[in-house]
């Protein structure tokens, strides 16, 4: 592990507007890194793994945090809206309960307070825990620069390890929530080896649409988190599922075709053999749950 130092010199940029933040990207991008909460960019700084000339810091922009619903029916949420906020949203409790579980279970919360959804995602890490349960809801990101703005399917989003295909001049503005269809629900399930304060060993989001009639999978949507170099959907294993029942024999068969689209590997925190059998485990795990909270919920008259 690399040792902490000072934090590098460098020059504080403080933009008020998104097109300030643009503007100062077009001519710096090189040099520049954009700072919202700063959790993980602070660590790298101080292990030399980033050198920025400047920081760019978004907390001055009002236009980037936000939940707000659209009359669509999708909701928006900015990027340097923080992971507490989410936790705490009235509008992501009542439309997806699984995104606020989700928030409420990352870090602590001194990091929760301050570290951003933006931030979550543009990091590109495979242990980041939001990337799986939005790409399992559909949810798509717009990106900003001087040229254009572009609107990205998020499982499109990733790269690799620390890579987007946002450009380096390019501004992550939100995150869009497809409008929440009726009998669909989502969970997200996770390993770590702490409650809290430790990077994810392995998770799972499924989000699942019911037939009510005939008590049958309409839609499944899986992805994976730490089992692959980006956040990866199991495609396969959501189509051995769409028509079927929940059932033992077809939850084995899509936790076993989970598996072997995954890419895990072995780590310090874990052997990929160990993560293999976290994947096949909690891909059953969360499909029940999911399937068991919208079956709940329709039989009470209500929305997941």
């Amino acid at each position: 592990m690399d040792y902490l130092r000072r934090l590098p010199k460098f020059d504080y940029l403080a933009p008020r507007t998104v097109d300030e933040v643009c503007l100062k990207l077009a001519r710096d991008s090189g040099e520049a890194r954009l700072l919202a909460g700063g959790t993980d960019l602070i660590l790298q700084m101080r292990r030399r793994k980033a050198v920025p000339r400047y920081l760019i810091g978004l907390k001055g922009v009002p236009d980037l945090a936000f939940i707000r619903s659209q009359s669509d029916g999708t909701v928006a949420i900015g990027a340097t809206t923080t992971i507490r906020a989410i936790e705490c949203s009235p509008l992501i409790r009542e439309k997806y309960d699984f995104l606020s579980q989700t928030a409420s279970e990352i870090g602590g919360p001194e990091i929760r307070h301050v570290a951003t959804i933006g931030g979550n995602l543009s990091g590109a890490l495979p242990c980041a825990d939001f990337p799986a349960p939005l790409i399992a809801l559909g949810a798509t990101v717009k990106v900003k620069s001087q040229r254009a703005e572009r609107i990205l399917l998020l499982e499109e989003f990733f790269l690799g390890v620390g890579k987007t295909v946002a450009h380096p001049d390019e501004l992550l503005m939100e995150i869009r929530l497809p409008a929440s269809s009726p009998f669909s629900g989502g969970t997200y399930l996770k390993f770590h080896d702490r409650h809290a304060m430790d990077m994810t060993t392995t998770g799972v989001a499924a989000f699942v649409t019911l037939d009510p009639e005939r008590q049958l999978f309409r839609d499944v949507t899986i992805a994976l988190t730490t089992s692959a170099p980006i956040p990866l959907r199991a495609k396969g294993a959501e189509a051995a599922l769409r028509g079927q029942a929940l059932g033992k024999e077809n939850l084995e068969e899509a936790a076993r075709l989970a598996c072997e689209e995954a890419e895990p590997r072995t780590s310090w925190r874990a052997s990929r053999e160990f993560r293999l059998e976290l994947i096949r485990t909690l891909t059953k795990r969360a499909l029940t749950r999911a399937w068991e909270k919208v079956r709940v919920a329709s039989n009470a008259g209500g929305t997941p």
